[in-house]
């Protein structure tokens, strides 16, 4: 019984879903205030994200003429589910719902999921904008993923594991892999952004030129669904990121774990709140260009200096 509840504990309250949801409207509230004080601005009040999602629950559902209903609701709960499937193998501070050797290739491909959900959403709408993000979705999702991948495969090299957790304990009491592989851990935020669709890497849902990309013809439920799977999956790519790249914040000192996670976490929102506001909107031609042509040969040499260091 005891062994239950402890499992029910670590599943749904901490590191699970409601730890996980408590950080996502954390997390959003103050990417969203520091973004407003870059522009000169106040910013939104605590409660702002829980009433965003509030008042998304209370409005009608509307869907266009000719989609697939069904489907369409699939999409946003499938994508959430692969993102709470995601959050047990991620460590906070060294507490993981679940781990096993080979957890960081599973966490990839649920993470990556969502962005191919997110295509055959604006695929499916039947509207000019829906597909246009879809198709700058897809592309941008070829364009990302694979440095992005390479980046991840440095620091399995590195701690001779495919564990997240392992990878993380390796780096107790000696440097941390970001200063080890600076290319890779650079290159791991950068493909974090396109994940999230951020600027200067929104190209999918870019108001100016598509309105909503993907998500133009969605509204109410399945609406706060997409938000909100795209909101923890910026909370677990930082998670994943300090495991892989920062040690995890696992030191001798217990005590002190989870506030030096909490402290990495806010540096890595802070980089990718100011990376949104210093940086102009790349176009989907450039981004397909440094991906292959940059990103893409800077991390094979990445793994290449790491393989020769293991070696």
């Amino acid at each position: 019984m005891a062994e239950l509840l402890s499992a029910l504990f670590t599943w749904f309250v901490f590191p699970g879903f409601i730890f996980l949801l408590l950080c996502t409207w954390a997390f959003d509230w103050l990417d969203r205030r520091i973004i407003a004080r870059f522009h000169g601005r106040v910013g939104p009040p605590w409660f702002q994200p829980l009433a965003d999602w509030i008042k998304l629950l209370a409005k009608e559902d509307i869907l266009s003429t000719g989609i697939n209903e069904r489907l369409a609701a699939i999409l946003p709960m499938l994508s959430f589910a692969m993102v709470l499937a995601a959050s047990l193998y991620i460590p906070v501070a060294g507490y993981t719902a679940a781990a096993f050797e080979g957890d960081l290739i599973v966490v990839l491909f649920l993470l990556s999921m969502p962005a191919l959900a997110y295509f055959l959403a604006g695929w499916i709408s039947g509207g000019a904008y829906g597909i246009m993000g879809g198709n700058r979705a897809l592309l941008q999702y070829f364009s990302y993923e694979v440095p992005f991948l390479m980046a991840m495969v440095g620091p399995a090299i590195l701690g001779n594991s495919w564990s997240i957790s392992q990878i993380a304990q390796q780096q107790t009491g000696t440097l941390w892999y970001a200063f080890v592989q600076p290319v890779g851990f650079i290159l791991a935020i950068i493909g974090l952004i396109g994940k999230l669709k951020r600027d200067p890497l929104d190209i999918p849902k870019a108001k100016s030129e598509v309105v909503g990309g993907s998500l133009t013809e969605y509204s109410g439920r399945k609406l706060v669904l997409w938000h909100l799977t795209m909101e923890m999956q910026a909370v677990l790519g930082i998670f994943l990121l300090i495991n892989t790249f920062l040690g995890g914040a696992i030191t001798a000192m217990v005590g002190l774990n989870i506030l030096l996670f909490f402290l990495m976490a806010m540096v890595i929102l802070l980089s990718l709140s100011t990376a949104s506001v210093i940086y102009a909107r790349l176009r989907i031609d450039q981004l397909a260009y440094l991906g292959w042509r940059v990103f893409a040969p800077l991390a094979l040499l990445q793994i290449a200096f790491v393989v020769w260091m293991g070696g």
